[in-house]
């Protein structure tokens, strides 16, 4: 590592577990470098994810591993002096003494810039059947999936997966925009029927034609903004609805006996709400009490997915008065239905100054990051901040060596990076600090030089 200088958290995760904790035991975290989205496919799984559904993109690439691998070195990133397992991070690239996989030496690596009583115990797993727990210990997970919903855990999976799900936000009864939710009518047998299956497509995608715009389809089990189309025109309509109604076969096609009281497959059309958007993020903790943790914007591509975020650190302590009525209204949401842990808000404002929830993440959020950094930034005179990432076209080391200067001085802080030495490509995920938006700006602008474009 480059920096002298550890990176100290304002808080960790282990920190905010331990609050209003009662004397229980802290969980583990667990995370997986493989995506849990299986793209709408046929499956006779419980929890089914439509993530890539927008865009019909696979995720079997090795270029799309690596940003999975980061991301999970992100989330880990702020776990704190707690057990963290990793799931399927194994590699074929090994150190000469093949005693430790390239994967783990980056997770190491990243953990390494923590002061020392802030860094994980991390572990490594094959699959869940290698998964060892201390008795008594539950787990967290970001999504339940179902090789490890059998293992105890801090959330019901099933409860979890609703409180996920865009189809759960819309019946939370938490001030949304109005919302219609279109549940599949038929029953299991049924949709195995042909007939009865394009019956039932036809019958949805035909809310698409008679919804009034402006209107916002949303998948129920999707992030960082795939899964969500906007419609603003009939020019649009005709285009989501071309788009939406190729893939809503496999959604249905994903709906069994196990998941088919979960919703798996519903739609929601929500109007469209116009007005400045912000990012809440909070933890809600055993005894339903929410902790505020920052509150920033985020930043998003043409194609409505999620590529960063960004925080003014003089301006949160302002902003969370302005929030604290939704904050609270959640915290009680999530505490009543058995949830405590991490949760992201994605609120927007309208012309009248009213409040609407658009979106309710119970998980670590990509821009959580920047509210646990804050005193790493604003103690060296540095009041704002963003995060970004992107694939690079070498190791961390030469990124090091470019940045020198920031990453000693603390103005740069990379919190993931993931390399493939076989394609000579790494993913990372870097946050920068500015005095002024204007600075953060530049430095940015300087590390996207470095970077290919490729898609995530």
């Amino acid at each position: 590592m480059t920096s002298t200088t550890l990176i100290t958290l304002d808080y960790t995760l282990r920190d905010l577990y331990a609050i209003d904790n009662e004397g229980e035991p802290i969980p583990t975290l667990i995370y997986d470098t493989q995506p849990t989205e299986n793209c709408g496919k046929t499956s006779s799984g419980k929890f089914t994810y439509h993530t890539c559904l927008q865009s019909g993109e696979t995720t079997t690439d090795a270029s799309k591993a690596l940003f999975f691998k980061c991301l999970v070195q992100r989330r880990a990133f702020l776990s704190g002096s707690m057990p963290v397992i990793i799931l399927n991070i194994t590699s074929e690239q090994k150190r000469p003494d093949k005693s430790v996989y390239q994967d783990q030496l980056d997770m190491y690596r990243n953990f390494a810039q923590l002061r020392l009583d802030q860094q994980p115990t991390a572990s490594f797993a094959e699959n869940a059947d290698h998964i060892a727990l201390h008795q008594k210990t539950p787990l967290v997970v970001a999504r339940p999936t179902d090789y490890v919903s059998h293992l105890p855990s801090v959330v019901e999976p099933e409860m979890h997966y609703e409180l996920l799900s865009k189809r759960g936000l819309a019946r939370s009864g938490l001030p949304t925009p109005p919302s219609l939710v279109i549940d599949p009518l038929l029953l299991v047998d049924h949709l195995r029927d042909p007939a009865g299956l394009q019956h039932e497509i036809e019958r949805i995608t035909n809310h698409l034609d008679i919804h009034r715009i402006p209107f916002v389809v949303k998948l129920p089990q999707s992030l960082s903004g795939h899964g969500t189309f906007t419609v603003l025109s009939e020019a649009e309509r005709k285009q989501v609805k071309a788009v939406f109604g190729a893939r809503i076969r496999k959604m249905l096609e994903g709906i069994n006996a196990s998941n088919y009281h979960l919703h798996p497959s519903s739609v929601v059309l929500q109007d469209y709400i116009q007005g400045p958007e912000m990012a809440l993020s909070l933890f809600v903790t055993r005894m339903g009490r929410p902790i505020f943790i920052s509150c920033c914007k985020q930043r998003f591509d043409e194609q409505g997915h999620w590529v960063g975020g960004s925080i003014s650190y003089a301006q949160q302590s302002s902003l969370h008065q302005t929030y604290a009525k939704t904050i609270e209204k959640v915290a009680q949401f999530l505490h009543k239905k058995g949830y405590y842990g991490a949760a992201g808000v994605d609120v927007i404002t309208d012309s009248l100054g009213k409040h609407y929830v658009v979106d309710l993440n119970a998980r670590i959020t990509g821009t959580y990051q920047l509210g646990l950094l804050s005193e790493h930034f604003v103690q060296r005179g540095l009041e704002t901040a963003k995060l970004m990432a992107g694939y690079f076209p070498y190791p961390r080391t030469t990124f090091e060596k470019a940045f020198c200067r920031e990453i000693q001085d603390g103005s740069l802080v990379i919190t993931g990076w993931a390399h493939d030495d076989s394609m000579q490509l790494s993913y990372g995920a870097i946050t920068a600090g500015g005095r002024k938006f204007s600075d953060t700006d530049g430095l940015l602008a300087r590390v996207r030089a470095h970077t290919l474009s490729l898609s995530a």
